[in-house]
């Protein structure tokens, strides 16, 4: 079966399913069955998984925590950015998912506090090498900081996950830019550049996050450099290259489902990178969904390979919190 198949640790019982282990916990919904790897393909999601606040009502975290862990357990994949993730969220995914490592640091003070935009990554498959987290602002290294007409702290995490049977390496980087400033997503689209063309090695590099905008934006397209316009790398939105043409539809629906308004959460890839697959999970449960976000999943292959750039980006800051 080989070193990848699936490596699991059960409180209960450790099966084998259909090529793969089946991880079986005490809660129903952390089943997880990785299917066998290819080392140059990551199945990657972005997923939104709403804050926890009383202003839901019924649809409240509590209320369907357990439909977030079913949709994560049930795509299986190898990296996800999450947005909008409290620290306690953040804890519950990690215990309801042991297999997977997380890094998230908090917008407010680059600690615990206020939403993250943590990511997941399988442990059996890749090391986390690197890591870091900076804010949408003049002062980006400075936790809580915000310009440029966002309300609140804005930030784009980052990890180079290395595969650990062949040495490769890429970057994700997951960001949450503002919903109501336009000035702000420009600004933030321009930094989130800058930040991925400054990266410490030329690894191939994956962006997810919540963009609050559609691809025609003004700030998407310039991520997109279609025309070459910026000295930027040209992200290519994984959904687009896979289904060119084609709408996907709405991913932020307010917990009533439906397809209406623009996409607006993304997986834009860098050269290197190529998206072989591309959908968006639009399941409920008995009519509660588990966000008011569909999240968006694709199949990444890498093609590029790893050489030395200048050493801009500097290590993260003991502000930061790690888990695994």
């Amino acid at each position: 079966m080989g070193k990848r198949a699936a490596i699991c640790v059960s409180a209960i019982a450790v099966s084998i399913v259909g090529g793969c282990f089946e991880q079986q916990h005490k809660s129903a919904s952390s089943i997880v069955r990785f299917s066998a790897d290819r080392a140059d393909i990551i199945k990657v999601m972005s997923f939104n998984i709403r804050v926890d606040t009383f202003l839901d009502g019924p649809n409240r975290w509590n209320s369907r925590k357990q439909i977030v862990f079913d949709t994560l357990a049930d795509n299986a994949p190898d990296v996800v950015g999450l947005q909008e993730a409290m620290d306690h969220q953040v804890r519950q995914i990690q215990q309801a998912l042991p297999q997977y490592g997380n890094y998230a640091v908090g917008r407010n003070d680059g600690k615990q506090k206020g939403e993250s935009c943590a990511i997941f990554y399988r442990k059996d498959r890749f090391d986390l090498d690197d890591y870091g987290t900076f804010w949408f602002s003049d002062t980006p290294a400075q936790p809580g900081s915000k310009d440029w007409g966002n309300l609140w702290p804005r930030i784009c995490t980052w990890a180079r996950l290395v595969d650990k049977d062949t040495g490769t390496g890429f970057y994700v980087y997951n960001v949450h830019l503002d919903v109501f400033s336009q000035n702000s997503r420009e600004k933030s689209a321009e930094m989130l550049a800058r930040r991925v063309a400054s990266r410490k090695t030329a690894d191939p590099f994956i962006v997810v996050g919540d963009f609050n905008m559609g691809l025609d934006n003004p700030a998407m397209q310039y991520l997109q450099n279609a025309e070459s316009q910026t000295p930027y790398p040209r992200m290519v939105d994984a959904w687009q290259s896979v289904h060119p043409g084609r709408p996907a539809g709405g991913t932020r629906h307010g917990f009533r489902g439906g397809t209406a308004g623009p996409q607006i959460d993304h997986i834009p890839v860098g050269e290197g990178a190529h998206a072989l697959q591309a959908r968006i999970d639009r399941r409920h449960v008995n009519g509660r969904y588990p966000s008011d976000h569909f999240p968006v999943i694709a199949e990444i292959l890498l093609t590029g390979s790893a050489k030395a750039l200048p050493p801009i980006a500097a290590r993260p800051t003991s502000q930061q919190t790690l888990q695994n």
